[in-house]
């Protein structure tokens, strides 16, 4: 393996002009990447064990995410507006 980045947010918010473009949506696949981590362990946990309010709250929680995710790209999608006086 090689060595980490020092400053790994800094590195990544250069390295990748074209996606993220607005804190808000880096603000929010911060937030919704670990998310479908947890999400996705809890789904499979759940249905592992048997356990269907686990598996529900995954699945939602996995839909949930992937709509946090969606609204970011949506974020950078949309054309900056030129003011016009």
């Amino acid at each position: 393996m090689g060595k980490r980045h020092p400053n790994l947010p800094a590195w990544q918010w250069r390295s990748n002009p074209q996606s993220h473009q607005t804190p808000a949506h880096q603000a929010l696949n911060m937030i919704a990447v670990p998310m479908i981590v947890v999400a996705f362990l809890l789904l499979v946990s759940g249905i592992f064990s048997s356990n269907a309010p686990s598996a529900i709250i995954g699945l939602v929680a996995l839909v949930a995410a992937l709509g946090l995710q969606h609204q970011g790209r949506r974020l950078d999608a949309r054309p900056e507006r030129s003011k016009t006086f």
